[in-house]
C-alpha cells in the first residue's frame, strides 16, 4: 500500500481550524496522526494496516483499521496523562513515533510524513499550547484532518468537501 499525502489548500485549512475552534472545549479533538501500524509483516514487505492516534477530551485513542474498507479492527484508549513519552525516528522522507504509556504499553506508528510527531513531543515537554490548531503547520493540520476522517469524524463545511474532491488525495 503506497500512501500519498496531500496538503489541504489554505482556505480549507482555515475552515478546518474554524471547525475545531467551534467545537465545545470539553472533549474536542486536539491532535491526530494517521500512519501505519508497523509490524514484522510490514517490514518483510507485507501490507501495513492504517493506524490512527487521536487526542481528544483528555484521552488518547489508538485505532487499527482494516486494509480495504478501513473499518476499525481494534481500539485502545488511555488517559492523556498516561502518555509518558513520544520518541520519533526521523528518516529523509518519513518518520515513525513510538508512544509509551504509564502501564508499559508501547506502540509504534510508522509511515508518517516528517514532523508529524513534533506537537506531541512539545506537549510532553510541557508546552500546553503545542496541540493548538493555530500553531500547527499545514502538513500537521492535514494529517490531523485525515486522522479524523479515518475514524469517521467527518469535519464539516468546505474542508470535508475539498478533501473528497481533491485529486491529490490517494491511497492505492
Amino acid at each position: 500500500m503506497k500512501l500519498v499525502w496531500k496538503h489541504l489548500p489554505a482556505d480549507q485549512l482555515e475552515a478546518f481550524r474554524a471547525y475545531l475552534d467551534g467545537l465545545p472545549a470539553e472533549g474536542r479533538p486536539r491532535y491526530g496522526l494517521l500512519g501505519v501500524k508497523a509490524s514484522w509483516w510490514s517490514r518483510m514487505g507485507g501490507g501495513a494496516r492504517p493506524f490512527v492516534v487521536l487526542v481528544a477530551g483528555g484521552r488518547v485513542a489508538l485505532s487499527k483499521r482494516s486494509f480495504r474498507r478501513h473499518d476499525e479492527m481494534s481500539r485502545h484508549e488511555y488517559a492523556l496523562a498516561d502518555l509518558k513519552a513520544a520518541k520519533a525516528r526521523r528518516g529523509p522522507l518519513l518518520e515513525s513515533v513510538r508512544l509509551a504509556f504509564a502501564d508499559g504499553t508501547r506502540v509504534r506508528v510508522g509511515g508518517l510524513p516528517r514532523g508529524q510527531s513534533r506537537p506531541l513531543e512539545r506537549f510532553l515537554a510541557g508546552e500546553t499550547e503545542a496541540l493548538d490548531p493555530a500553531g500547527l503547520t499545514p502538513e500537521q493540520l492535514t494529517n490531523f484532518f485525515q486522522a479524523m476522517g479515518a475514524v469517521g469524524l467527518q469535519p464539516g463545511g468546505a474542508a470535508a468537501e475539498g478533501a473528497r474532491s481533491t485529486p491529490e488525495t490517494a491511497q492505492s
